[in-house]
C-alpha cells in the first residue's frame, strides 16, 4: 500500500448559497421539513435559558461539499432543528471544495455566526499537506455529535472469499495482486491503510473517487474490493452484483446500532474478531478559533436537545450515521483520538508531512 496512493490537487470552489427555510434544494428541504411554527421554537428558547447562539443574527451553517450529500442533509437537520427549538434564523452555505468551505469558517469573526459540522477530510487534508487549514488550531470545538456509521467493504459476486477472514487469507497469498478501488485521499484512502498495516498485505490501489464508480467496477470484476455505503451494499447484493465481508465502524460499535436488521455478513471487522481493525470518523460542530468560552460551553449544552429531538435524530439516522451528543471534554478527546488516528496511519502510508 505504501508508496502507491498520490494526492489529487484542490479543486477550484464555487459557491452556492441557500436557506434552511426556504431556499435549499428541493430533495434536502422535503427532508427536513416539519409542521412546528417558529413561535414554539422561541418559546423552547425561553425556557431553556442562554443557549450560546447568537439570536440577533442569521446563522451560517458552512457545509463543506455539494448539496444533496450526507455532510449536507446532516447539516440541514441540525439546522432545522436549531430553528424549531430555539427560534434562530439559520441559512445553509454549500461549497463545492471542502478545503475553501473549512476556510472560510476558519477565517471568519469568532462571534457565533460561522459554523461548520466537518469529518474526517478536514484532518486528512491538512496532514498530507493537501491543505493548511489546521483542524486543531484554526477552530474552536464545540460538540461532537454523530457516528458516521458503517463503512461497507463489497468485493465481486464471484470472489474466493466469503467474510474478511477469507479476504486476508487470500491477499497475503496474492501479495499486490488485489485492486482496492479508492479516491487518491480521502477516509476510505485511510481504511484501507488501516487494514493493511493492521493485516500485513498489500493491495494495489485503484484511482475510484466516486462511490458510483466503486460499484461499477465492482459489479464487472475490475476491481476487488472497495467501499460503499450500507443502502447500496445492500440493493447490489440482492442484485447479485457483489457480495459484502464486512463492514469498518469505530471501536466498539456493533451492527446493532444500524438503523434496520442487516445480514451477519455485514458484522463489523470487530466484530468478526479483527479487534484492531477500527477507525474512528465523527462528526464535529466546529467555529472558528477564539470563541468566547461561555458562548461554546452552552452551546455544547444546545446541541443536547437538538441531536435528542424526535425529528433531527431519526433524520441522522436516516443517512446512515449513529446520532450522538458528547460534552465538551468527551468531544475533545474523541477529537483528539481520531487525530491522532489519522496521523499514525498517515505515516503508515508515507503521507504525512507535518512536523
Amino acid at each position: 500500500m505504501k508508496k502507491r496512493i498520490f494526492l489529487s490537487g484542490v479543486l477550484a470552489a464555487a459557491m452556492l448559497s441557500v436557506t434552511a427555510c426556504g431556499g435549499a434544494d428541493a430533495a434536502a428541504t422535503e427532508a427536513v421539513k416539519t409542521e412546528a411554527a417558529a413561535e414554539g421554537g422561541e418559546a423552547a428558547a425561553t425556557e431553556a435559558g442562554s443557549i450560546g447562539f447568537p439570536k440577533g443574527e442569521t446563522i451560517t451553517l458552512v457545509v463543506p461539499g455539494k448539496a444533496g450529500g450526507g455532510s449536507d442533509l446532516g447539516i440541514r437537520y441540525y439546522s432545522e432543528g436549531l430553528n424549531r427549538l430555539y427560534g434562530l434564523k439559520t441559512t445553509v452555505t454549500n461549497y463545492d471544495s471542502n478545503t475553501v468551505g473549512h476556510q472560510t469558517v476558519a477565517s471568519s469573526k469568532p462571534d457565533g455566526t460561522t459554523l461548520t459540522v466537518a469529518t474526517s477530510a478536514l484532518n486528512i487534508q491538512y496532514i498530507t499537506g493537501n491543505a493548511e487549514v489546521s483542524p486543531i488550531d484554526d477552530f474552536t470545538l464545540i460538540a461532537c455529535l454523530q457516528d458516521n456509521g458503517f463503512s461497507t467493504l463489497a468485493v465481486p459476486a464471484d470472489a474466493p472469499y466469503d467474510d474478511f477472514a477469507g479476504f486476508v487469507e487470500y491477499a497475503k497469498a496474492h501479495p499486490g495482486e488485489l485492486n482496492a478501488g479508492m479516491p487518491a485521499a480521502g477516509s476510505n484512502t485511510f481504511i484501507f491503510g488501516m487494514l493493511t498495516e493492521k493485516n500485513g498485505i498489500e493491495l494495489n490501489s485503484v484511482e475510484c473517487a466516486s462511490e458510483s464508480d466503486r460499484l461499477t467496477n465492482l459489479a464487472g470484476g475490475f476491481i476487488d474490493i472497495g467501499v460503499v455505503g450500507v443502502g447500496n451494499a445492500l440493493e447490489y447484493e440482492k442484485a447479485g452484483k457483489l457480495k459484502v465481508i464486512g463492514t469498518v465502524s469505530s471501536d466498539g460499535t456493533t451492527i446493532s446500532k444500524y438503523p434496520e436488521a442487516l445480514p451477519d455478513n455485514y458484522k463489523t471487522l470487530q466484530e468478526q474478531g479483527f479487534e484492531e481493525c477500527t477507525i474512528s470518523i465523527f462528526h464535529y460542530l466546529l467555529g472558528p478559533a477564539g470563541m468566547d468560552e461561555t458562548m461554546v460551553a452552552e452551546m455544547n449544552a444546545a446541541m443536547k436537545a437538538v441531536v435528542e429531538d424526535e425529528t433531527v435524530n431519526a433524520g441522522i439516522a436516516s443517512i446512515g450515521n449513529i446520532p450522538g451528543w458528547h460534552d465538551l471534554e468527551e468531544s475533545k478527546e474523541l477529537r483528539d483520538g481520531e487525530y491522532a488516528q489519522f496521523v499514525q496511519i498517515a505515516k503508515d502510508l508515507d503521507m504525512y508531512v507535518q512536523e
